[in-house]
């Protein structure tokens, strides 16, 4: 089968949220398939993966996307009806390259990774198309705009409903939508009334060796991983170093929260000069860290759906501290795997709780891994993919589409 793939950013190497998810699809598809991708990159440094990219690859096309240039467009697109989104992720030559291999190649399906780009396929309904919207973006939106101030609030909200009428002519316009929970799913059906046309696969993980994980851990490091150039990451750590992290201390003066991930915010990296706040940057190997912590704190106020930097600290054995939204995303409300909060205070009430209990820790560690390792491994949404994929391209094939 020819299947075209896009992806907003460049799938390699799986080194942080959207990158692992969508590199998962695209190494396991092309095994059986060949794969005709059309990627955006926004960093120059993203070239030197291309001829690793190259090896998964029938075709391989890769666009620069300057985030000034784009941050222009979707300034202009103010003034129009549409989601901020859409010129924001355009690339006229990516789409000219998508019309080329169409005509060039006998493409059995159109896979599209996040919902900004649909508009590449959007005339293209001679083929099958499935988007992996992966999230309801308008809600993450409408959390922004909960969360900000001024200005700043009016424009997410403007976008969080726009996104939410293109999101809904997405789910009449393509074959399949597919979201990373069955929450997000469910949310999305009931707006469009369509139980039909969306589908949940979720993320999965590759857990550490047993013998990787560390039989003694310090009793009072604190750790968040993730990528610091995102707004829902940097809104976690600002909250945990400034409402949480002050109520921990108080009665744990040794406690420190290390903050690991890459491109940190001037507005991260000022965290550091707090007391028991350290920064790290870009790190090697972000494993390291989570081997040398005793817990992770994950107070996400935005994001919504199954995250990845949790599922791999519970794959580590490590005891998470997060939202409910996140909890019910597992699909788990045990709170012997899993500790949940909202507040500062529920937040700083469980690390104390679990920096003063050793064997807890270990025992929610322990429980967690068992957890992820029974329930997300990535097998079967490899296999929930392909079925998708064959009920789709099936259906076109008989007429049914």
């Amino acid at each position: 089968m020819d299947i075209l793939y896009l992806v907003h950013r460049i799938p390699f190497p799986p080194d942080k949220g959207d990158k692992i998810r969508s590199f998962r699809w695209l190494n396991h598809l092309a095994e059986k398939h060949r794969i005709h991708l059309v990627t955006l990159y926004d960093d120059p440094n993203d070239l030197i993966h291309l001829d690793a990219l190259s090896e998964y690859c029938a075709t391989l096309r890769a666009f620069r996307l300057n985030p000034l240039s784009a941050k222009l467009r979707a300034f202009f697109a103010l003034a129009s009806k549409g989601p901020l989104s859409l010129p924001y992720f355009f690339h006229p030559e990516a789409k000219k390259a998508v019309s080329e291999i169409f005509s060039r190649e006998p493409i059995d399906l159109a896979l599209v990774y996040s919902s900004s780009m649909g508009q590449y396929v959007e005339s293209s309904n001679h083929v099958p198309r499935i988007l992996d919207m992966v999230d309801v973006d308008s809600a993450k939106f409408a959390s922004y705009a909960e969360l900000g101030t001024g200005i700043q609030s009016r424009i997410y909200g403007l976008e969080a409903r726009r996104l939410a009428r293109y999101e809904e002519s997405q789910v009449r316009s393509m074959d399949r939508i597919i979201l990373c929970t069955e929450p997000e799913a469910e949310l999305l059906s009931r707006r469009v009334r369509d139980t039909r046309s969306v589908v949940a696969i979720g993320n999965g993980t590759v857990p550490p060796r047993e013998s990787d994980i560390p039989a003694e851990r310090p009793s009072s490091k604190i750790v968040f991983v993730g990528a610091m150039d995102y707004q829902p990451n940097v809104d976690a750590v600002v909250f945990a170093a400034k409402e949480i992290m002050p109520r921990v201390r108080e009665k744990e003066p040794e406690a420190s929260f290390v903050i690991v991930g890459r491109d940190p915010t001037a507005e991260v990296k000022k965290l550091g000069t707090l007391p028991g706040i350290s920064v790290t940057g870009p790190v090697k190997n972000i494993n390291t860290y989570l081997a040398d912590a005793c817990l992770s704190l994950v107070p996400l106020r935005i994001a919504q759906g199954i995250q990845n930097k949790v599922l791999e600290a519970m794959a580590w054995a490590l005891p998470v501290v997060t939202n409910k939204r996140i909890a019910i995303s597992l699909e788990s409300d045990d709170s012997s795997i899993l500790c949940s909060a909202e507040t500062a205070e529920e937040y700083a009430e469980e690390v104390l709780r679990l920096l003063g209990d050793a064997k807890l820790r270990q025992s929610i560690g322990k429980k967690a891994r068992e957890f992820v390792i029974d329930n997300f491994s990535w097998e079967p949404r490899l296999a929930q993919l392909d079925r998708l994929i064959e009920e789709v391209v099936g259906q076109e094939k008989a007429g049914q589409r």
